[in-house]
């Protein structure tokens, strides 16, 4: 992609898009992607690329893409940015900043195109530009909105219907080569885990993940109960290790995280990039929700399971890692215990007619 010419140096609309870099927010952004070119098929996309994990998401998540031109780096992106017909970045908060705009080519290429920018842009200033400090009252404001309308983020993605963004689905590639990758692995039955613990914040690890302990002791359960299903753990190379898992596929490339994921039984760990891939790719999930709402970024195909304890949270205090009681261990995720994670887990496993030692 890289030695393409830029997208402004084609004659049709040209844009440079961006997110943030987090590989579930990368994912999600795809639906802001798929939406642009609904409505301007024939746009010619670059994307900058933050950093160099995120040149992986980019192709992961958006290699199909006839509009996807030029992968950018930042230094390309801030060089350039004028050159292009519309710069636009996709917010963690689901919302979506225009960061410049030719106005007058936009409306004599495509003023349908631009009316659609219009309303995005008036529905910012209405209710998101200006906050300063209190940009993640955003994401807040959303998810309490959400639970409310029974909406969930993407319905805040589509600026109230300005973008076409109808259904929850996110489409991306399965590269059938990394199949012959898969198959060496050997893997017959297996659940696949995730942690979202980075081995630097093993000490203080994000409000929403599950205790490390209760990783380990859900494995132990449930290789009690089922034998000869294997579990998985995938995730970054970065990070921490649940020992007694079966196996650990962390770091290793994203198209082939892609295929264990397509064929796992069951797809578990709390809200993250990783559950969003794996619902992406039709593998049912089993979603731990504390401190996050299950309304606003769950999916209705997975199995959700919504602490009772002071929820959500989440966006109120700016820093992820902090608990609003000051727990050191947030009570919501603590009381969604192994036990029950694996009853569920057997529950749904049954299902499948696989049968356990309980």
């Amino acid at each position: 992609m890289s030695d393409k010419k830029f997208a402004f140096e084609s004659d049709n609309v040209s844009i440079a898009f961006y997110s943030i870099a987090g590989l579930g927010d990368c994912l999600i952004a795809r639906k802001v992607f798929d939406a642009l070119v609904e409505l301007e098929p024939n746009c010619v996309v670059d994307y900058c690329c933050v950093i160099e994990s995120h040149r992986e998401f980019v192709k992961a998540f958006y290699g199909d893409s006839k509009n996807l031109n030029r992968l950018l780096s930042a230094q390309e992106y801030r060089d350039n940015q004028r050159k292009y017909d519309l710069a636009l970045y996709v917010g963690g908060c689901h919302a979506i900043f225009f960061e410049w705009a030719n106005n007058k080519r936009l409306q004599a290429m495509s003023p349908k195109f631009l009316q659609c920018l219009a309303k995005i842009d008036d529905y910012n200033k209405k209710y998101i530009l200006g906050l300063g400090n209190w940009k993640l009252t955003v994401g807040l404001r959303n998810m309490t909105s959400g639970k409310i309308l029974g909406k969930n983020f993407f319905h805040f993605l589509s600026y109230e219907g300005a973008l076409p963004i109808r259904d929850n689905k996110i489409k991306i590639p399965l590269l059938p080569e990394y199949k012959i990758k898969f198959d060496a692995l050997k893997l017959n039955r297996y659940i696949t885990i995730y942690t979202d613990l980075p081995e630097k914040e093993r000490a203080r690890p994000k409000v929403k993940a599950w205790p490390l302990r209760y990783f380990t002791e859900y494995v132990a359960r449930m290789k009690k109960r089922f034998p000869d299903v294997e579990i998985v753990q995938v995730g970054g190379g970065d990070e921490v290790k649940v020992e007694n898992a079966d196996r650990h596929y962390l770091g290793v490339e994203l198209e082939l995280t892609k295929h264990i994921l397509t064929n796992s039984l069951l797809h578990v760990g709390g809200e993250g990039g990783l559950i969003h891939l794996a619902t992406a790719l039709e593998t049912k999930c089993l979603v731990i929700f504390g401190p996050n709402s299950a309304e606003y970024f769950g999916y209705a195909q997975n199995i959700n399971l919504v602490s009772e304890v002071c929820h959500p949270c989440m966006y109120i205090v700016p820093d992820f890692q902090v608990c609003m009681l000051g727990a050191k261990e947030p009570p919501c995720m603590l009381s969604i215990t192994p036990q029950l994670v694996c009853d569920v887990t057997s529950n749904y496993l049954r299902t499948l007619d696989l049968k356990n030692n309980a």
